[in-house]
């Protein structure tokens, strides 16, 4: 099940083990990117793509540790 990470700027990001979503609450434009920094999926451009892909890089940990968090809740 996607879990909401937060809301910020206009974009929606959200998760699931395996990948995150970055999504442009205005133009429902995204990107699905796998955990790795892979991407599934977009109709960004390249540049936005390389964006969002950086910036995975610097949220992740704290997405991890909501995982992790997620994990105990259903234990």
């Amino acid at each position: 099940m996607r879990k909401e990470f937060c809301e910020k700027d206009g974009v929606l990001i959200t998760y699931t083990n395996d990948n995150v979503c970055f999504e442009d609450t205005k133009t429902a434009e995204s990107i699905l990117l796998s955990n790795d920094g892979k991407i599934l999926h977009s109709n960004f451009d390249d540049k936005k793509n390389q964006f969002y892909i950086e910036y995975l890089k610097q949220i992740y940990p704290a997405i991890t540790t909501y995982r992790t968090l997620d994990s105990v809740e259903t234990a």
